[in-house]
């Protein structure tokens, strides 16, 4: 079903109520990454030339760092599907989280670290332009670049919060006083998709194409990063023409790239090969590059983690360390998925390396998760572990966009009525170059075959289901579900799938049934200091919020 974008509503609000934190120049330190925010500056000693505005650029990032904004963007997308259960030192409310008992009460509900970076890039965007007139040596052009980012920035937290919550507060001027109101209805879905849409297609005129930087390329917005940005969002729309134009858009520089780099590859995508880092080690190049040393060659975007400056803190105390008894952080991954991997099983055949890269073997009753954890794996049981808190977390990667093309061109090719082949076949060919580079043996590989998937049913549980071996723990196997979900109109076959890890899943399955369910609740003090805003539907116990 195609969706038609609404027309945006243009009125000017005031932001959300939020620290505003600006940044600048750490004595000795003049990488752009790794300038650290101040908590206070003083407004009018401020904004009178181009450092100005490069360093609250900056401190977008910082706050994008930021362990809450981390652990959000991993909670609300990863948390609540079919991945994830406890592990150790599980919270009270994860347990109640992973039990499918979600509640406006809990603190993952809570949007302000998002509302933070919101109002960052709501500032650039309103202070930027006065600073092209005062400073002589900053110029449009320069502008225009720093614009661009903070656009996608921004676009980017108001993906999150829209898959998250559905209708949200739509807000495009800064605070910056005790003056401004903090009362703001929440936007339309479709409303806010819009604005996200017409706000990426500017930022990508403007877009830094390459860095002279090769971290910057990873960890700064780039050209890539808003066509990634829109692929997704247009996938999420429905509207799979724009969404595959897109795709093709990160697929074409990444090959350009890859032939400027004399990148030795094989097959149709340049994607790093599978070969072994070592003699003994079970893990492949690609996985020791994306997840061990980070800022691959196929990253299109990602935070970064540095010594002595911020640090992911989200990785071990969710995923584990070499520390954590039995390396098992506070979540696991699901039995259903790692009981049998190694010999083949319903996801991971048994020539499949990822089944060893995202999971440990059983210890005690989990299994721990392995992927960003370790830096590679000599075999089952012996793994490099990180000694630092320093793992990137990766937003989009090249094998991401090919699946999200993949699943485009699989929803494409039936929306005639009748299933077009072409676009199968090329569904079926980027699914085939992720999934044979992960297929590795001495003996034999195992192979996919079009004609076992060659009609829309069956290749779209393909490319679901590649998604979910390619991109387990990464943060998009519950907005992969809840895409599929409203693709469908219902939550039926989509439960099917997020309810296998539970005990009683019947139960729980009638309990998220309804297509409300799909979405957070907004968190109760939200709606305290917001009286406009109201509860989503399907937590809507009928109370009355009354401001505290």
């Amino acid at each position: 079903m195609q969706r038609t974008m609404r027309k945006q509503n243009r009125t000017k609000f005031s932001n959300w109520f939020c620290a505003f934190a600006l940044c600048t120049t750490i004595s000795g330190c003049s990488d752009f990454l790794g300038i650290l925010p101040l908590n206070e500056v003083v407004l009018e000693n401020y904004w009178t030339n181009e450092d100005d505005v490069r360093s609250v650029v900056s401190s977008c990032y910082s706050a994008m760092a930021s362990n809450e904004f981390v652990k959000l963007s991993f909670v609300w997308g990863e948390m609540r599907s079919d991945n994830i259960v406890r592990g150790l030192g599980t919270s009270e409310e994860e347990i109640e989280i992973l039990e499918g008992n979600l509640q406006p009460s809990h603190s993952v509900t809570r949007w302000s670290s998002f509302y933070n970076v919101i109002n960052l890039c709501n500032t650039v965007l309103y202070y930027g332009p006065d600073v092209v007139n005062k400073d002589p040596d900053f110029n449009e052009s320069e502008w225009l670049a720093m614009k661009s980012e903070v656009l996608t920035i921004r676009s980017l937290c108001y993906f999150y919060l829209v898959r998250t919550f559905r209708d949200i507060p739509l807000v495009l001027n800064p605070t910056v006083d005790d003056n401004g109101s903090y009362q703001h209805p929440a936007a339309d879905q479709f409303d806010v998709l819009n604005q996200i849409v017409n706000d990426l297609l500017e930022a990508e005129r403007y877009a830094v194409k390459r860095y002279s930087k090769e971290t910057y390329n990873k960890g700064r917005v780039t050209q890539l990063t808003v066509q990634a940005l829109l692929a997704d969002v247009y996938l999420w729309l429905e509207d799979y023409d724009n969404c595959i134009a897109y795709c093709n858009k990160v697929i074409s520089s990444k090959i350009e790239e890859a032939e400027e780099e004399q990148m030795n590859y094989d097959g149709t995508y340049p994607l790093i090969g599978n070969q072994k880092t070592n003699s003994t080690a079970l893990t492949h190049e690609a996985y020791n590059d994306i997840f061990g040393v980070g800022n691959s060659f196929e990253s299109i975007f990602e935070l970064q983690f540095t010594r002595n400056q911020q640090s992911n803190d989200i990785i071990p105390g969710y995923f584990g360390t070499a520390t954590a008894p039995n390396n098992i952080g506070a979540i696991a991954c699901a039995d259903f998925i790692a009981d049998g991997a190694t010999s083949g099983n319903d996801i991971f055949v048994k020539t499949d390396i990822r089944a060893i890269e995202n999971f440990n073997a059983k210890s005690t009753s989990f299994f721990p998760v392995r992927k960003y954890v370790v830096e590679s794996i000599n075999n089952q049981d012996v793994c490099t572990y990180r000694s630092l808190n320093l793992s990137n977390w990766i937003f989009y990667r090249l094998t991401d966009i090919m699946l999200l093309q993949a699943e485009a061109l699989t929803e494409r090719s039936q929306q005639s009525g009748d299933t077009n082949e072409e676009d199968l076949k090329e569904a079926f060919q980027l699914v085939s170059a992720v999934y044979n580079r992960a297929n590795i043996s001495q003996a034999a590989k195992d192979t996919l075959q079009f004609g076992s998937y060659n009609s829309y049913p069956k290749m779209a549980s393909l490319v679901l289901l590649e998604r979910h071996r390619e991109l387990m723990f990464e943060g998009k196997r519950w907005f992969d579900l809840v895409r599929k979900a409203r693709r469908e109109g219902n939550n039926s076959a989509m439960m099917d799938l997020a309810k296998r890890k539970y005990t009683y899943p019947e139960s729980v399955k009638s309990k998220w049934i309804k297509p409300d369910m799909l979405y957070f609740p907004i968190n109760e003090q939200e709606l305290k200091v917001n009286l406009l805003l109201k509860q989503n539907p399907g937590y809507d116990t009928g109370e009355t919020i009354k401001k505290s």
